[in-house]
């Protein structure tokens, strides 16, 4: 229930409430002070779990037991005598108590007490045929009040299989919702790797080739300072995005939370307000996909000392399914990120794209290789905490596989590096769900 209801309901129900007292105002001198009160008292509690009052989850718990010990005591000092305004609330009573029982039992924490409450709510709803039977003019016999007592029982029953039936529910959309969340940070954490490190990296990569050059000649150190100021800028505006949706409403965000932290390329937004609301739905939901490779290479030798060559065939990016485009981007991004950070004397890295066969159909291919010429100056290495390999290419290597390809990574040449990627691609694929620019023959 939406709590934006809750005071049209609390209205209600103070309404009927009211309604109630007026009732048992004009039927006290028959029925007796004793049945009224407790009427009141349970027909009360059960408005108020209903309207959620107190507000004090640990108050509302002891509303249902304490109704029910009321009832109970009536039941067992009860002598009568027996009018038919009695029996309007009698049903009235086992209504309340059975609207109680439910929430009891769905929200009570604690199987000890759960039962515990349990067990006495229902005693008291089995045991209210015996308020009626007895007092009768004339009196029903042991065996009509006994069936009574067994239907009230199956009354009781039904109340707890409902509420626990409602409690299997919410311990289902608790984990689920708890797996949703962890998946989503999970992709946050992936979208950090993939995309703000590699601009991070690039930043170390101008740092150190204009430390080097500081000695030789400042005047070319210089010059490197907007590029690095342009990767800088490029990187927090990835850890930007990549914090704001870790500060949004799991709920409300969950499809933002995948698709927001597209960082590159991207300035900083203004303060105070989210990254991409100055710009449109469409572009702010936008995925990264190869499409983007033109852009990617570029912005890898503008923003390093490495040139980066591309090379895709004119209909290997046609037709590509959302999800292979996007994890052969992120590929690409990877085996990127990882030359910027370990092969430190690479001289050029070239990337190809093709379409070729793979089992029944085809598949596509992207290779990421970086090649080191003879005599080629290696910069300043990583420091040490950082020179370790991280996690980046096995999880692409089990995106890879679970879209039914492979990713494999070893030594190339006499001192390079290949990263290959294979996609296959399912016969009759339709366009991407992100349309991107196709790129030419030979870029």
């Amino acid at each position: 229930m939406s709590d934006r209801y809750l005071p049209q309901l609390r209205v209600l129900g103070g309404l009927l409430l009211l309604g109630v007292a007026a009732a048992a105002w004009t039927t006290g001198p028959a029925t007796g002070v004793s049945i009224v009160a407790v009427g009141l008292l349970t027909t009360g509690a059960a408005m108020a779990a209903a309207t959620r009052l107190p507000r004090r989850r640990s108050a509302r718990r002891w509303l249902g037991p304490a109704a029910a010990v009321g009832s109970g005591a009536v039941t067992a000092c009860y002598r009568g005598p027996v009018v038919k305004a009695t029996g309007w609330w009698w049903v009235l009573e086992t209504l309340a108590l059975l609207v109680l029982l439910v929430p009891t039992v769905r929200r009570m924490s604690g199987t000890a007490r759960a039962i515990a409450h349990t067990a006495v709510q229902g005693g008291a709803i089995a045991a209210l045929p015996l308020r009626i039977g007895p007092h009768l003019t004339p009196p029903s016999g042991p065996a009509e009040t006994g069936v009574l007592c067994l239907l009230w029982s199956l009354l009781a029953a039904g109340a707890v299989a409902l509420g626990g039936y409602l409690r299997v529910q919410d311990s289902r959309r608790r984990r689920a919702l708890a797996e949703q969340r962890r998946d989503q940070c999970l992709e946050v954490a992936r979208d950090l790797h993939d995309f703000a490190a590699h601009d991070v990296m690039g930043v170390v990569v101008l740092v150190q080739a204009a430390r080097l050059l500081a000695r030789q000649d400042p005047a070319r150190a210089v010059e490197l300072l907007p590029r690095i100021e342009e990767a800088s800028l490029q990187a927090l505006a990835a850890m930007d995005r990549t914090v704001w949706t870790l500060n949004t409403d799991g709920g409300q965000d969950e499809g933002r939370i995948r698709d927001a932290a597209v960082p590159s390329g991207v300035p900083a937004p203004p303060a105070g307000r989210p990254p991409g609301a100055e710009g449109s739905d469409r572009s702010r939901d936008r995925r990264h996909d190869l499409g983007e490779l033109p852009e990617l290479a570029a912005r890898f030798t503008r923003t390093g000392t490495v040139p980066a060559r591309l090379d895709v065939t004119s209909d290997a990016l046609d037709g590509l399914p959302g999800e292979v485009s996007a994890t052969g981007y992120r590929i690409v991004v990877e085996s990127l990120t990882n030359i910027r950070r370990h092969a430190s004397a690479a001289t050029v890295v070239d990337i190809t794209a093709r379409r070729v066969p793979f089992r029944v159909g085809t598949a596509l291919r992207i290779t990421v290789t970086d090649t080191t010429e003879a005599g080629a100056a290696r910069r300043a290495s990583l420091p040490p905490d950082r020179a370790r390999g991280g996690l980046g290419l096995s999880g692409l290597t089990e995106r890879a596989e679970a879209l039914g390809g492979s990713l494999t990574a070893g030594p190339h040449g006499a001192a390079g590096w290949r990263v290959t990627a294979t996609l296959p691609l399912p016969a009759g694929t339709q366009p991407a769900a992100y349309p991107h620019t196709r790129t030419s023959p030979r870029s």
